[in-house]
């Protein structure tokens, strides 16, 4: 099982081509009003409605220190600084924004993580 985390937008086909064009996410399903983006294991719905929902940050993880700087290199010019250590929660993070005026976040973590697990046992379930 996996979860979607839905926005409204005002302008559909300008933010989804925003997030596949520059942050690299693919189409994963397209219905009536809305379109579910893909980036590895996020799950992002972007749905038509009469104003932006701008609250929460959309993050992509990176690998490596460098990917998160080419990532800059190619978002500079909607990035809102460049990419450095926030030694709180050790990552390597820039911040940006999207067509929308939503945030959007590319990191590396500067630790071991465990993997992504291919679901969630859930609460009720043995692991």
């Amino acid at each position: 099982m996996s979860g979607i985390v839905f926005f409204g937008t005002a302008d559909r086909g300008r933010v989804v081509e925003f997030y596949r064009e520059r942050l690299g996410f693919e189409q994963w399903l397209e219905q009536p009003e809305c379109t579910i983006l893909q980036y590895e294991n996020l799950l992002v719905g972007f749905c038509e409605r009469d104003g932006a929902e701008t609250g929460g940050v959309v993050t992509v993880v990176e690998e490596t220190r460098d990917e998160v700087d080419k990532r800059y290199d190619d978002l500079a010019d909607v990035a809102d600084n460049p990419p450095s250590e926030n030694e709180p929660y050790r990552i390597y993070n820039f911040f940006g924004t999207d067509p929308d005026g939503r945030s959007f976040e590319v990191q590396t973590f500067l630790h071991e993580t465990e993997p992504i697990r291919e679901g969630n046992p859930g609460p009720d379930r043995n692991p």
